[in-house]
């Protein structure tokens, strides 16, 4: 009874995630006011939903993150209505903070599943574009949270009324290393987190390719 899930894993596992994040990767630059970031906040809400169906934990563990998934929408629709202005920075810092820990999670549990079992199958395609699309994410968080914290980190700032949509425009033109220079990093901070984003994007792309490669060949008769 120990490690009873609390959700049914199904065999086609990554198949739902990889929509939820496309979705929301599209519909981002429409749901950037008001009624729209709550949507979005729904989105993202269902994204941890989604994940939270794929990981082999403990039924208290999985609790404990739909407990914190709650949490963070609900202050994220706080944050939306304004209902405590004095508190939008320490909120926006919380959100991103949590969101970035999830997703991140998520990230790394898909690719130990897709590098422990190497099949290469069309979900485990999913699995490896959803996991790039959550580096994509998770970077996105990490520079709202930079940008909330020194408002000079980049130039121009990414705190804008549309934020989500600028740092997630910085955070994949920096994962796929296309680089428009459109944005620059100047604090320390910044310099380094768009290093290492640029780094993890080359790498797991070469080694997905490689693992997709290898269990291609290795199914062969």
């Amino acid at each position: 009874m120990k490690n009873r899930r609390l959700f049914h894993v199904y065999p086609e596992k990554y198949r739902q995630l990889l929509f939820v994040l496309v979705f929301t990767f599209l519909a981002t630059p429409f749901l950037s006011h008001g009624l729209g970031e709550i949507l979005l906040g729904l989105m993202l809400f269902y994204t941890l939903i989604a994940i939270l169906q794929m990981i082999e934990l403990p039924r208290k563990f999985l609790s404990v993150y739909i407990v914190v998934a709650v949490l963070a929408f609900s202050l994220q629709t706080l944050a939306v209505l304004n209902i405590f202005p004095s508190l939008d920075r320490g909120l926006g810092i919380a959100i991103e903070g949590i969101y970035a820990l999830y997703l991140g999670g998520a990230a790394y549990w898909i690719s130990d599943d897709i590098f422990k079992n190497p099949k290469a199958s069309l979900d485990t395609v999913r699995g490896g574009v959803s996991v790039y699309l959550l580096l994509g994410f998770v970077w996105a968080l990490l520079y709202g949270i930079v940008s909330l914290l020194d408002m000079h980190a980049f130039s121009p700032s990414l705190i804008l009324d549309d934020s989500l949509l600028t740092a997630m425009h910085f955070s994949f033109t920096t994962l796929t290393t296309l680089g428009y220079g459109d944005i620059v990093p100047k604090s320390p901070l910044a310099l380094v987190l768009t290093n290492l984003e640029a780094i993890a994007g080359q790498m797991y792309s070469t080694i997905f390719i490689a693992i997709l490669v290898g269990g291609y060949l290795a199914r062969r008769p």
